[in-house]
């Protein structure tokens, strides 16, 4: 069976239309790369401009035509399935993959349900980045046409790497002239064409910096204790405790602490009906 693997996703986001363009990283499960010495190598994919639930195979979309649209394909697939005596509604949302012959990396078509395959677009709206964000990464929108017959692509502008949103439209400006009329197509691709090297530069930019906290010094703050002994903290198989109340642990505010004890309370943890909340008035220093 022939089917679609989403490897990735990064959607650009347009300014001044508020639409995206939405970016997968896919390939067939049948093509591979070729390896070292002519061998089969990993699966071949490559970061391209899905236009499947866009209007009229327009190249940027709003972000509710594109969702309304996905949602629209799981009613249709529900309404063209095979048997549909032995294949439920439930089936095909559950099963979506198999059904759609698609595959998100690591869940094979059976495991990729219509919830996992919307969230693809869902999460990629959510995390559209600029043009120019994108630049700052290291990673370009590319413009290009490409075709095995040289006469199909004659008179095409120059491919090109995309760092703002204004060379964006007046390149496509220039493109849609050369397309029009005769059919030729043009593509949008991630630069530099190492999609493993792009996948790294967009997931560096996930991981952001935690905002610093600041030290909050009070005369006072709350323990969990039974009377003599302080909790520490729970284990799988028990919890810890201090000696004294003053070693237990710290909470800023009593509203803090009582959280913290009917969440013990509701998860039935060992002997949680046994701590009570308690001031201590000590300094106490705080991160916030």
């Amino acid at each position: 069976m022939s089917y679609e693997i989403i490897y990735g996703k990064q959607f650009v986001k347009l300014r001044r239309t508020r639409e995206v363009i939405p970016m997968l990283l896919m390939g067939s499960n049948n093509c591979f790369d070729v390896g070292i010495g002519g061998r089969t190598g990993r699966r071949a994919r490559d970061w391209s401009n899905l236009r499947y639930h866009n209007r009229k195979g327009k190249i940027s979309e709003k972000p509710e035509v594109i969702l309304k649209s996905v949602d629209a394909e799981l009613r249709q697939r529900i309404r063209d399935r095979s048997f549909p005596k032995e294949d439920k509604p439930a089936d095909v949302r559950n099963r979506f993959g198999y059904f759609a012959s698609l595959a998100i990396s690591g869940r094979g078509t059976r495991g990729t349900s219509f919830n996992a395959y919307r969230s693809q677009f869902s999460n990629g709206i959510k995390n559209a980045l600029t043009i120019e964000e994108l630049a700052q990464l290291g990673v370009y929108l590319y413009l290009y046409s490409y075709s095995y017959k040289p006469e199909e692509t004659a008179g095409a502008p120059a491919s090109v790497n995309l760092t703002t949103e204004a060379q964006y439209f007046e390149e496509l400006k220039r493109w849609r002239t050369w397309q029009s009329g005769n059919g030729k197509s043009l593509s949008l691709s991630f630069h530099p064409h190492d999609d493993t090297l792009v996948l790294e530069r967009l997931r560096n930019n996930n991981h952001r910096q935690p905002k610093p906290k600041k030290e909050v010094v009070q005369n006072h703050y709350f323990v969990l204790t039974d009377g003599h002994n302080a909790l520490v903290k729970y284990t799988s198989r028990a919890y810890r405790y201090s000696f004294s109340k003053t070693g237990g642990k710290r909470f800023r505010a009593e509203k803090e602490a009582e959280s913290y004890r009917q969440l013990l309370l509701k998860r039935k943890a060992y002997k949680a009906d046994i701590w009570k909340v308690e001031r201590i008035n000590l300094l106490a220093t705080f991160l916030v």
